[in-house]
């Protein structure tokens, strides 16, 4: 070692790893459908989407692969894949179930023991509001999802929060239909929504975070009352 070098450091090699090509073709097909442009029930060609995504056979099918595991495409014998298509019983289970894990993580993570598990659902707030004002269905999709994912983590359920994710996956095509039907003012009042429930859990009050949950909009579709909601009650 040279005069005047410091000591030499062993340091463990840190390693960024790179997503791969079936990772990016799941993530870009996904804000396809989330964008509306493939719409439930319609197929999905291979050949346009080789073209469209710049890639070859093997990795995209392996992405679409991953998608009907997640449950937003399915594949049809001899009809080839298509976006899922929810029916009205569909819709009402889905939703019958995230209601009840809403309120089931309430009532374990509520009053919220650490302070810092409240920041994923403040960030999401923030990318929720940005993305309702420039009209970014998308984006408003995926920070919705990020907010609910992150309430549902405060139950610190592990089992909890996997069948989450999964119900979560057709919940996204949802919301995509509701937003493409939305106004400016619809948007902003699902997103002052959000923030009432956010208020209501860090208030530490159980009955007034289960109130605001159901205000939230979910319970008043379940019971029946969905003529009277506008389409951004129910995301």
């Amino acid at each position: 070692m040279s005069a005047g070098a410091g000591p030499q450091r062993h340091e463990p090699t840190v390693k960024i790893e790179q997503p791969s090509l079936v990772d990016l073709a799941t993530s870009k097909i996904r804000e396809l459908l989330l964008a509306g442009v493939i719409k439930p029930g319609e197929r999905v060609g291979e050949e346009w989407l080789t073209s469209r995504l710049g890639i070859s056979r093997p990795p995209l099918r392996e992405a679409m692969q991953v998608l009907v595991q997640q449950g937003l495409l399915v594949r049809l014998p001899r009809r080839g894949v298509r976006v899922v298509s929810l029916s009205e019983s569909d819709i009402l289970d889905i939703y019958s179930l995230r209601s009840v894990l809403d309120q089931f993580a309430l009532k374990l993570g509520v009053p919220v023991k650490e302070p810092a598990d409240l920041e994923p659902l403040r960030l999401a707030l923030v990318e929720m509001r940005e993305s309702a004002e420039s009209g970014d269905h998308p984006r408003y999709v995926e920070a919705n999802r990020q907010y609910h994912i992150g309430l549902i983590a405060l139950g610190g359920n592990s089992r909890l929060l996997s069948t989450y994710e999964m119900l979560m996956n057709q919940m996204q095509l949802l919301m995509s239909v509701n937003l493409s039907r939305e106004s400016a003012a619809d948007r902003e009042m699902g997103v002052r929504r959000h923030e009432e429930l956010l208020e209501a859990i860090e208030s530490g009050d159980l009955d007034l975070a289960l109130g605001a949950l159901e205000a939230h909009g979910e319970q008043r579709f379940l019971r029946g009352d969905i003529a009277d909601l506008d389409p951004g009650s129910l995301i």
